[in-house]
């Protein structure tokens, strides 16, 4: 099973409707039918509100799909190395501005 099978089964068990659970989440339907077709996938936040919504557990419903699991991780990686970056270039800009200054001073 796949994160997309799971949405639309679960909302199906509940009785609701695409558009009940876009105007729970204050989305629009189509999201809702593009997550229930596997054209893209929700964000973390809105996992968050369908797994209560459905009252299942996170884990339940992107269980078995691995590619948005990697999709995850991918992007806890991403935000990581993003911010050690600007460790790096703070000292770097903060070391040539005072260099500059001291040429500056001594002109």
């Amino acid at each position: 099973m796949n994160l997309s099978y799971n949405l639309k089964k679960k909302r199906e068990e509940k009785g609701f409707s695409q558009e009940h659970i876009a105007q729970e989440l204050h989305i629009s339907r189509q999201s809702i039918s593009k997550w229930e077709n596997g054209n893209c996938y929700p964000d973390l936040d809105n996992l968050i509100k369908l797994s209560n919504l459905y009252n299942v557990s996170l884990d339940e419903l992107i269980k078995g799909d691995e590619d948005f699991q990697k999709k995850i991780v991918i992007k806890e990686t991403e935000g990581k190395n993003n911010s050690k970056l600007w460790w790096i270039v703070f000292p770097i800009l903060g070391s040539a501005y005072g260099l500059v200054q001291l040429i500056v001073n001594h002109l």
